[in-house]
């Protein structure tokens, strides 16, 4: 049975579209901040009373295209106003993080839930204006990122530790509170962008996580690699956690056409956030048609990750989806673009009502899953001890 959840980026396209790409900075805020937030925080409100099962929020800084800095505090306040729901991370940029700060602030949310499950995504992040800002070099967040995830999970795991890295050097300490879950590390999902990254990924027993994929091929040759190489460790295959972007009407071929406007817009944000038509950053003396051909582009590339049309076009591709990536958590994006809050609710009360109890239905009852920590340590220490 798949879980559904619905996740929200806390995105001001708005104010993207209007102030920050043009670089009118003298002019006021067309929609502000704080109105983004109460939107998003409204959207977050409805994911318990419609019957979803999580809700998931991402990790940006620096820009309008995700205004969610501290995703566990986030995190913390929609635990507070729910009492069933699941919560997850799609993901935490680990490159950006304190390991120590950010093992705390996971006990302390997971004590929060107590019982339900915290999903903690993972990933490496790639956007140059973020890595700039903080001032950490991109060549090294392979590096730094595979020492923050050893030190959360032996935190997450062990009363005391230690730990000496490249980056990170730690004597003998705890973190307090102790996490409420027996292991935290079975919660673990990462995504990847690269080749390189996904062999990270497989090889540190996460469970696999999907945030833009693009294509059912492309998405079926990328999950067969990952589960060959848990394979070799001697670990089963995981159902995976995939997120899509979500518009349902009634009319399909409204739906479609106000889905495919609407996501343009974020993609357009997406495009520029990370730098492929960022100012300072990439294609700094192009034309605008050139940009426009960028942008483009790169809608085509995300095009996959958009389901919009009627609720049985949309189960008919959910469906297809469950089929190619053996989906156990689909976590579903309603709101995007600058889109109203009122289309937004009334998509996903149909979804609610339309979608939700068959897609339910689909596939196996296993949640994607990490491999505890204890067993990956287990597996390094006998692949250490083969090549003595």
């Amino acid at each position: 049975m798949v879980k559904v959840g619905v996740s929200s980026w806390f995105g001001n396209v708005t104010e993207f579209e209007e102030r920050t790409r043009e670089g009118r900075f003298d002019e006021p805020y067309p929609y502000s901040d704080a109105d983004q937030f109460r939107k998003e925080l409204a959207v977050a409100d409805l994911v318990e009373p419609l019957g979803f099962d999580s809700f998931w929020t991402i990790e940006h800084h620096f820009s309008p295209y995700g205004m969610t800095a501290n995703p566990t505090q986030i995190l913390s306040h929609v635990a507070g106003r729910s009492k069933n729901i699941d919560l997850g991370t799609m993901v935490l940029v680990l490159p950006w993080h304190e390991p120590l700060k950010l093992a705390e602030n996971l006990a302390i949310l997971d004590i929060m839930l107590d019982g339900r499950k915290l999903n903690i995504g993972i990933g490496r992040g790639f956007a140059a204006r973020e890595f700039n800002a903080f001032g950490i070099p991109y060549e090294t967040s392979r590096e730094r990122m595979a020492e923050c995830l050893e030190i959360v999970r032996m935190a997450l795991t062990e009363e005391f530790f230690s730990f000496d890295g490249e980056h990170f050097q730690i004597p003998r300490t705890t973190i307090r509170p102790r996490p409420l879950s027996a292991d935290l590390t079975e919660n673990f999902l990462m995504t990847w962008a690269s080749p390189e990254s996904l062999e990270m990924a497989a090889d540190s027993g996460s469970g696999p996580l999907f945030t833009n994929y693009r294509g059912w091929d492309a998405l079926r040759e990328q999950l067969g690699q990952f589960d060959e190489v848990r394979s070799s460790h001697g670990w089963e295959p995981s159902p995976t956690a995939i997120a899509v972007t979500v518009y349902v009407h009634e009319d399909d071929a409204y739906a479609k056409e106000v889905g495919d406007q609407y996501w343009r817009k974020t993609s357009a944000m997406t495009t520029w956030h990370y730098d492929r038509v960022g100012s300072e950053y990439f294609m700094p003396d192009a034309s605008d048609e050139e940009r426009a051909k960028v942008v483009a582009d790169n809608y085509e590339g995300q095009a996959s990750a958009g389901i919009f049309g009627s609720p049985e076009a949309v189960i008919a591709q959910i469906r297809e989806l469950q089929e190619v990536a053996n989906v156990g958590h689909l976590i579903t994006l309603h709101s995007f673009g600058d889109m109203p809050l009122e289309m937004i609710e009334t998509s996903m009360r149909l979804f609610a009502n339309e979608v939700l109890p068959t897609i339910k239905t689909f596939g196996s009852a296993t949640e994607p899953f990490a491999v505890p920590f204890a067993e990956v340590l287990k597996d390094r220490e006998a692949t250490r001890a083969a090549a003595r």
